[in-house]
């Protein structure tokens, strides 16, 4: 009969899953160029923007961009 290791138990050898996941995304980006890493970003901004009510997103965007509130005349909207 074949031993299996049991699988609730940890030797010193194998990485923690926070060793592992930090391996693992480092590869995922490893293997991106400019392009696909602008692309994640993005969707993951957007993603997170939308929970953002009307005014919370209106809020940052003064902090930070407030040209993107001006309209064509120069003057906030």
């Amino acid at each position: 009969m074949i031993s299996l290791p049991n699988p609730t138990t940890r030797s010193n050898t194998v990485m923690n899953r926070s060793e592992l996941q930090s391996a693992y995304i480092n590869e995922i980006i490893d293997g991106m160029d400019l392009k696909d890493m602008c692309a994640l970003l993005f969707d993951m901004m957007d993603k997170e923007m939308d929970i953002y009510t009307d005014n919370e997103l209106r809020e940052e965007i003064e902090q930070y961009y407030p040209h993107l509130l001006e309209n064509s005349n120069g003057t906030p909207s």
